[in-house]
């Protein structure tokens, strides 16, 4: 049956907030980058403000212009590839690449718009048995060709025999043809019960002889593919369009069984999770979950071809509702930090764990704070004191709530500034508020979003957050929910605080890492 309990969609509310006015300066590959923060102390509120003050000190971002879907995420030759929709008004892929999902080279444009077809959103695969024709160990990249003339969205091939270095479009585009628009992001992945390829492909709006949902298709080369069977959109979905599509199969950690998920962007403002059965022909949902609780993140692409078999999922960090708005510095557009999808069964049916990837831990630098066994209380905050400042964080807490109404930590915090996140253990819901997070948002607007949180059975809270200057991404009770969302807070608002009201919590753990890296971007 499908779980479409209403608790398990976030609330939002309202649109844009008020735009902070900032001064555009350009950003570029040739070293126009700020300082890292790896020296000592530099996340506190004495440090010089760069001209780029949100400019993420781990995340992939534009180095100048625009960025928003990740597209053609495989691994190949010892680097993850990121391409990326770039050009604000007319689309094409750019690309940039990473050993260690941290440090991020960017490539420039490797599919460019000609003849008036803008380059959409695709996958990404190496063709190790050549079945394509274009060589062994090709990369082969799936797209949409969007015709600016008429609209039509058709879907097509590219291939690499240099590591993505130079990229040819296939003579024989399209490989699916159509007619109409609203057809889009292709993305293929090897069918290993019969060693042949499977695409998924939206059909965001339903054509004359097809419904609106996600298509399968079948070819043995990548060049001829055959129609399968549509994964339905049907209202009872509580969406209205999907995009973006990503099919993949999980293992169940501790037993022998394995599920297909299929990752989906729902109606352009978030991420959602289908857990089923996948036959080689038809997907079957038993399950829906939200990839993320939070205003941005969507678009969501996992890497092919990841050498120790971990299913990596990247998303834009961003919201269709604001996107051109945000801050813009020469640069608009995050990719999320990537993160690792498990399945997982304790009893209660099939459950989606989403955990940063480990490559997080490699760059922590000082310990800032750590705690265990401390007191939150109205006016009681065991920080207090601490060196816990920062811009770029990872915090680890692990609360008991007791006779606490509410619990929480407020980050990016000064005097007039601070980003809440807020715990109601009776309503099981965490109240992410960055209505205060800088001039940008406001409270009616994007301001606040409210998550439902799986307990623990004990009914502590666990937090994992992870800040990078523009950004925080909360993961909460190990990996069971996820609430990603943007901030632009003042340079010097860099406090953090544990709060509670109407009653005491304990803080059985706490600790908080700097974050750095050991060269600029």
């Amino acid at each position: 049956m499908i779980d479409d309990d209403p608790s398990c969609h976030p609330t939002r509310r309202g649109l844009l907030g008020t735009v902070v006015a900032v001064a555009a300066t350009g950003c570029s590959d040739d070293g126009d980058t700020p300082p890292t923060e790896s020296e000592p102390n530099a996340g506190s509120s004495d440090v010089d403000e760069p001209p780029d003050p949100y400019r993420p000190q781990y995340h992939c971002a534009a180095p100048e212009g625009w960025m928003n879907d990740p597209n053609g995420t495989v691994y190949y030759d010892g680097a993850y590839h990121l391409f990326y929709q770039a050009g604000e008004e007319r689309r094409r892929w750019d690309h940039a690449t990473s050993e260690d999902l941290v440090r991020w080279e960017h490539h420039g444009t490797k599919l460019s718009v000609e003849d008036g077809i803008q380059q959409f959103s695709g996958g990404g695969v190496v063709d190790d048995r050549n079945a394509a024709g274009f060589g062994e160990d090709a990369l082969v990249f799936t797209y949409t060709g969007h015709h600016e003339d008429d609209g039509v969205q058709d879907q097509r091939l590219a291939y690499s025999h240099d590591g993505g270095e130079t990229i040819e479009k296939y003579d024989g585009n399209p490989v699916i043809g159509s007619d109409v628009g609203a057809f889009r992001d292709p993305n293929v992945f090897r069918y290993e019960p019969d060693g042949g390829w499977r695409m998924v492909v939206s059909r965001v709006e339903s054509a004359p002889d097809r419904p609106a949902g996600i298509e399968m298709y079948r070819s043995d080369d990548l060049r001829e593919w055959q129609y399968l069977s549509t994964y339905e959109l049907t209202h009872a979905m509580e969406a209205t369009a999907w995009e973006c599509p990503d099919l993949y199969e999980l293992p169940v950690a501790g037993t022998d069984e394995r599920r297909w998920v299929l990752t989906v962007s729902a109606d352009w403002d978030r991420e959602v999770h289908h857990i089923g059965q996948f036959d080689g022909t038809e997907f079957t949902a038993a399950r829906r979950v939200p990839a993320d609780q939070g205003f941005d993140f969507y678009a969501g692409m996992t890497w092919s071809n990841e050498p120790e078999g971990r299913r990596l999922l990247v998303g834009w960090l961003s919201n269709w509702a604001y996107a051109h708005d945000v801050p813009d510095l020469g640069w608009q557009g995050v990719q999320s930090f990537p993160r690792r999808v498990t399945l997982v069964d304790e009893g209660e049916g099939l459950e989606i764990r989403q955990r940063p990837a480990r490559e997080l831990e490699a760059i922590r630098g000082a310990t800032l704070a750590t705690l265990e066994g401390e007191t939150v209380a109205p006016g009681d905050d065991p920080l207090e004191g601490t060196d816990v400042t920062g811009r770029a964080l990872e915090i680890e807490a692990t609360i008991a709530p007791g006779d606490a109404d509410i619990v929480g930590v407020d980050i990016r915090a000064s005097e007039d500034e601070a980003t809440k996140l807020r715990y109601d253990p009776h309503a099981g819901r965490l109240v992410f508020d960055r209505s205060e997070s800088g001039a940008f948002f406001s409270a009616d607007e994007h301001g606040i979003t409210s998550a439902s949180i799986p307990a623990l059975d004990d009914g502590r809270l666990e937090l994992r957050l992870v800040v990078d200057r523009c950004s925080v991404e909360a993961f909460i009770n190990d990996g069971r929910a996820v609430v990603s969302n943007l901030i632009y807070p003042d340079w010097n608002s860099t406090a953090v605080s544990l709060v509670a009201s109407g009653g005491e919590a304990e803080v059985e753990r706490f600790v908080a890492h700097q974050l750095t890296t050991e060269a600029e971007r």
